[in-house]
């Protein structure tokens, strides 16, 4: 559940800082006087934004399982139930 959560608010981060950008640009106008106050939905650059939003998942997916990959030579230990309780699985030390 973790993962697909991560996944979608990575995908999301250019949608909001795109809507973000453009709500702060029609507030107050390019040229810094008063600015339209609606926010055009339809006139958004959709693909663009799929795209970057992609990307950036793409991106932290892999930093992600980089991070916590083990390296050559490293073991595994699962997790395993010890008197009544998980316990959590991980690099052996």
């Amino acid at each position: 559940m973790r993962g697909v959560v991560q996944g979608i608010l990575l995908f999301l981060i250019p949608f909001a800082l795109y809507f973000g950008w453009l709500f702060l640009m029609r507030r107050v106008g390019p040229d810094g006087g008063e600015g339209r106050p609606a926010i055009a939905w339809r006139d958004a650059p959709w693909l663009v934004l799929t795209l970057a939003g992609v990307a950036v998942l793409a991106i932290g997916l892999l930093w992600f399982a980089e991070q916590r990959s083990l390296q050559p030579g490293e073991r595994y230990v699962p997790a395993r139930l010890e008197d009544g309780r998980i316990t959590e699985g991980g690099r052996a030390n």
